[in-house]
């Protein structure tokens, strides 16, 4: 029993089981199903082990940063808080995905607002915040996965829906939409373009000098 518990107790296993019920659920042949969960699964180990090697490195640079330039912070990095979550909350962290994209198809469903968030890796990434920052706050166990899940679903449904009227303008229909939680920033550059952009210039168009070519690389 206690093999079982903590077999289904890992993060990885509960993310398999998410994807293995959505391809279930989806009538896939059963070697897309192995296949699609198998690969799931290895995915997330994978980037949790990522995350800890960026958390690893972060807490060499940020001193470093701190000394040189004679300052106090952090370096921020979605992938060092999924590693540093999925180690203290991975379980919390699995649930709240799971039962966050349950409230946002309900929301879809019971409401007027019909959109479906399936950014993957930005619902991981939230849910692992979410884990970290209520399990900071004095949340935990049901209460976390709860709260932690309608809050994950509240903003899967609501954020497209803030962008949507821009990024409608963009494509010509409602065919599609932007599955980021970073709606709202879109959407004050939107409002602001309205009032200082020109339609005929875009971005595209500047001409950036060589020598700054290396701001276009996130990495």
């Amino acid at each position: 029993m206690n093999f079982i518990y903590s077999f289904f107790n890992q993060p990885a296993i509960i993310i398999g089981l998410i994807a293995f019920i959505g391809l279930v659920a989806l009538k896939k042949p059963v070697t897309k199903i192995i296949t699609g969960t198998g690969k799931t699964v290895i995915g997330f180990l994978i980037l949790s082990s990522g995350g800890d090697i960026i958390s690893g490195a972060l807490e060499t640079l940020g001193p470093a940063f701190e000394d040189a330039f004679n300052v106090q912070g952090v370096i921020p990095a979605n992938e060092a808080v999924i590693g540093i979550a999925e180690n203290l909350l991975g379980t919390e962290m699995s649930l709240i995905m799971a039962f966050g994209f349950i409230v946002n198809i309900l929301i879809a469903r019971l409401t007027n607002i019909k959109y479906i968030f399936l950014s993957g890796h930005h619902i991981l990434f939230m849910s692992a915040l979410l884990a970290a920052v209520l399990g900071t706050a004095g949340f935990s166990g049901v209460e976390l996965v709860a709260v932690g899940a309608f809050l994950l679903g509240s903003f899967m449904a609501i954020s497209p829906a803030i962008v949507q009227p821009f990024y409608r303008n963009v494509t010509g229909n409602d065919n599609i939409a932007m599955g980021h939680f970073n709606a709202a920033n879109y959407a004050l550059s939107g409002w602001i373009s309205k009032l200082v952009g020109n339609k005929e210039k875009s971005t595209e168009d500047l001409k950036i000098p060589e020598g700054l070519g290396f701001f276009r690389d996130n990495t």
